[in-house]
């Protein structure tokens, strides 16, 4: 198939009559005023001959490409594709394109798409890291695009996170305040994100009740519905399991509430589960999930207000973290804990 030509302006100028620099005044609605007649004109022109605005031309005009690059570990992630569709529906408002990538938690990937990036010589970035952050934002900080990066505090980096201390903190106090004592955790492997805090906060509250963390109502879950379900059939298994346990995440939270119902068990009955994020979800599940909620999509704003500075003002702004609140959502996945026959 042979591949139709592009129109250009110069054709749109002589459809309608009028001179190339017309054509740019209505195209990209200024600098100079076109009466409505002769917009109309222009505009039917447009029409007629299929004309669009050659964008890359128009970038390297103006050594801008309108495209911010959106780095996260995972596509499917609820969490995550609430703060790529903020972050989208924010920059597209200000004509803005967003190039979404991936990693599946490979810090190589992180890497490499922030090389690809450079390589689209994308206007800014907006990235969460899974690992060695350092050596992922390298290849931005060397071109100086501008980089915005998500729950983390960094040092010299613009940063937007969660505070997931007291996260960790209010889950654990919850079911402390319900009368549970043998509370587990199911943690995710630590990483360079300030979740590792989540499970700080669990602890610090566990001994200032006088409770000592017993090793074996911690366990580490790998990504995903089957890492909760499985960490959750670990802590069913022991000699003295838990009457409640706090999750990583909603996603893990969903998985270990599978594992407890499979083992002919209740939720909260016999097993309170407390998650955190405040997925989308969590509110329609049976029962519905008590969770620690952060503002997703005001992470998504932010991010998008702040990246956009950084690129009008060229990197010039001070660095700083905007640390974000949370706060406990109490559902019907907790209760006390079942009385001793």
């Amino acid at each position: 198939m042979v591949r139709k030509r592009q129109v250009t302006r110069k054709e749109v100028a002589e459809r309608a009559k009028v001179s190339v620099a017309v054509v740019s005044y209505v195209v990209n609605n200024g600098p100079r005023p076109v009466s409505a007649e002769t917009r109309a004109k222009v505009e039917r022109a447009i029409a007629e001959l299929g004309y669009y605005p050659n964008e890359l031309a128009r970038s390297l005009s103006r050594k801008k490409t309108a495209t911010i690059g959106l780095i996260i570990p995972r596509l499917m992630n609820p969490v995550y594709a609430e703060i790529a569709e903020s972050l989208e529906s924010y920059l597209s408002t200000a004509g803005y394109l967003v190039l979404l990538c991936g990693t599946d938690r490979d810090p190589a990937k992180d890497r490499e798409f922030a090389r690809i990036l450079r390589a689209k010589q994308v206007d800014g970035v907006v990235m969460i890291p899974s690992g060695a952050p350092k050596q992922a934002l390298r290849p931005l900080r060397q071109a100086h695009i501008p980089t915005v990066v998500l729950e983390h505090d960094l040092p010299a980096t613009h940063c937007i996170a969660i505070d997931d201390l007291r996260g960790g903190r209010l889950a654990t106090q919850h079911l402390l305040s319900l009368g549970h004592r043998r509370i587990a955790l199911i943690r995710r492997t630590p990483s360079s994100a300030l979740s590792y805090l989540r499970a700080a906060g669990y602890r610090e509250v566990l001994e200032e009740a006088g409770i000592f963390p017993d090793p074996g109502l911690i366990v580490e879950a790998s990504a995903g519905f089957a890492g909760g379900y499985e960490s959750m059939r670990q802590l069913l298994a022991l000699a003295n399991p838990p009457t409640a346990v706090v999750t990583h995440n909603d996603v893990l939270a969903l998985g270990a509430m599978r594992a407890i119902q499979d083992a002919g068990l209740v939720v909260p009955d016999d097993v309170s589960v407390v998650g955190y994020d405040d997925t989308a979800s969590a509110a329609y599940l049976n029962p519905a999930l008590t969770t620690v909620k952060f503002p997703v999509t005001e992470m998504g704003r932010r991010a998008g207000e702040i990246i956009l500075q950084l690129v009008k003002e060229e990197g010039s702004r001070p660095t700083q973290t905007v640390m974000l609140p949370v706060e406990l959502i109490v559902r019907g996945s907790t209760a006390p804990p079942p009385k001793k026959s």
